[in-house]
């Protein structure tokens, strides 16, 4: 058995089960695993069990790496802070997550990856920007093609790959976010109804429109002051 079989054998049980559970396809994860460690054996997933490139803070902390990011289609060298994990199973599992719950700023980010084939998700998660590699796709379904991963996309004891998705449900508040939903529900910046929901541009303005009010208020400290902000603020948000 190659070096790289033993990788993916070492991968696709992880990969496997938690596709069993997400509908993330299990060869998506390794392909993903497989280019992004250099097999397991770049520098990153030696020094911090980091197997996909995953920035920022970790279980295990940080470590400062250099990486080529992407500008206008041309490769450039820089140091970046990735994830450190205690082992490999973390490294997966915040993967997975990542996946499923998006970033702060847009949690349905890679939503189109869940629930389709290997091939299909290669090209969703590059189209959602997870890397800068204007040919990260094509190199995520070479490796697929080239091991066939597919066949670990297959439900056990079935023939069929897994195509259902977990639809959420937009009137339930997810727990991370249940504590500033219920304070900004309690301020009046929201109506507390829908909070699963993708806002609309209406809603941002209402929220932002109390936001801004409430800081002249704060800011200003009483009427007489209030007025006068609020004819200068006006000025200044009119100004091209």
């Amino acid at each position: 058995m190659s070096s790289k079989q033993a990788f993916i054998q070492k991968i696709a049980i992880f990969a496997a089960a938690d596709m069993k559970n997400t509908f993330i396809p299990a060869s998506l994860i390794i392909a993903q695993a497989a280019l992004e460690s250099a097999w397991g054996t770049s520098g990153l997933t030696k020094k911090g069990n980091n197997l996909f490139g995953i920035k920022g803070r970790g279980p295990a902390g940080s470590c400062t790496m250099p990486t080529t990011e992407y500008v206008n289609g041309k490769p450039i060298k820089v140091d970046a802070a990735f994830r450190a994990y205690n082992n490999w199973g973390e490294s997966i599992a915040d993967h997975t997550k990542l996946i499923l719950n998006g970033v702060s700023w847009d949690r349905n980010k890679y939503k189109k990856v869940i629930g389709v084939d290997g091939k299909t998700a290669a090209r969703e998660i590059q189209e959602a920007g997870y890397a800068t590699d204007p040919k990260y796709a094509d190199k995520l379904i070479a490796i697929m093609d080239e091991y066939n991963l597919y066949q670990y996309d297959i439900v056990k004891g079935g023939s069929e790959p897994v195509k259902e998705t977990k639809e959420r449900d937009i009137n339930v508040v997810s727990p991370w976010a249940a504590a500033a939903w219920e304070e900004m529900k309690k301020n009046g910046y929201v109506d507390g109804s829908r909070p699963g929901a993708a806002i609309t541009r209406e809603e941002t303005a209402v929220i932002f429109n109390r936001m801004r009010k409430n800081f002249l208020q704060l800011i200003a400290g009483n009427s007489e002051h209030l007025a006068d902000l609020e004819k200068r603020l006006r000025k200044i948000e009119t100004e091209k």
